[in-house]
This record gives C-alpha cells, structure tokens and sequence, in this order.
C-alpha cells in the first residue's frame, strides 16, 4: 500500500481504489484509512477530530455499497473546508 509522502497530503480516489475498479470499496475504504491512521500516529501525529471522521456509510449517499469518483470528491471538498485545529 503506497500512501502519501507526508502526512499532511490529501489522497486521492486512486489512492483509495487498490483494485483500480473505478469504485471504493468499504474494504478498501477501511484498508487505506487504517493505514493512514497508523502512518500519522508513527510520525507522531496527534489523533485529533478521529472519532468526528465520517464512515464509509456517510460517504456512500447513494448507498449502493461503493463510493463513485464524485461522492469522494463531495467528502474531499468537505475535509478541505473544515476548520484547522
């Protein structure tokens, strides 16, 4: 599992999509999230806003089960604008 070259970095879809399928997962969706998780507590980051994150469930609006390039996009833009602590 390739992540970002820091911590810092938004991933991407593609980043998401490990099978490259052009759709999320939930298993890929948890996959790179703990990976994230466990990359920025190592680089000693603090947790902050985790139990806040949204669920694959939140993100999947049209609950088919996978998420489309465009209900990440909708998360992505809603990470970007929240406020920094």
């Amino acid at each position: 599992l390739s992540l970002p070259a820091t911590a810092q970095d938004m991933q991407s879809f593609a980043d998401f999509d490990l099978n490259k399928d052009g759709k999320i997962s939930e298993a890929e969706f948890d996959e790179v999230r703990a990976a994230r998780i466990s990359q920025r507590a190592t680089a000693g980051y603090p947790m902050r806003g985790l139990a806040d994150a949204p669920t694959f469930a939140d993100i999947d609006t049209s609950k088919d089960g996978t998420l489309s390039p465009e209900e990440f996009a909708v998360q992505h833009a809603r990470h970007q604008q929240r406020p920094r602590r």
